[in-house]
């Protein structure tokens, strides 16, 4: 079932991920559209800020009440 109480907040991940897609660095924020539950895994599917749009798992992004700047 297709979960959209999530759905427009900001999100980041939390560590470097290699997607189906591609690679996200650590901090890549994006806006939340949808999750789903699938085989047991929750997935939430993210519109990345770089133009991606891509399916990650829970554990690998932190929520955020709003776009954060991370200093380098």
């Amino acid at each position: 079932m297709i979960d959209r109480c999530h759905t427009g907040m900001y999100c980041r991940t939390v560590q470097y991920l290699t997607t189906r897609d591609g690679r996200l660095p650590q901090h890549s924020g994006g806006t939340i559209q949808y999750e789903i539950e699938n085989l047991g895994r929750h997935l939430v599917f993210v519109q990345w800020e770089n133009g991606m749009s891509t399916p990650v798992f829970r554990e690998e992004i932190e929520i955020c009440d709003q776009p954060v700047s991370i200093a380098a």
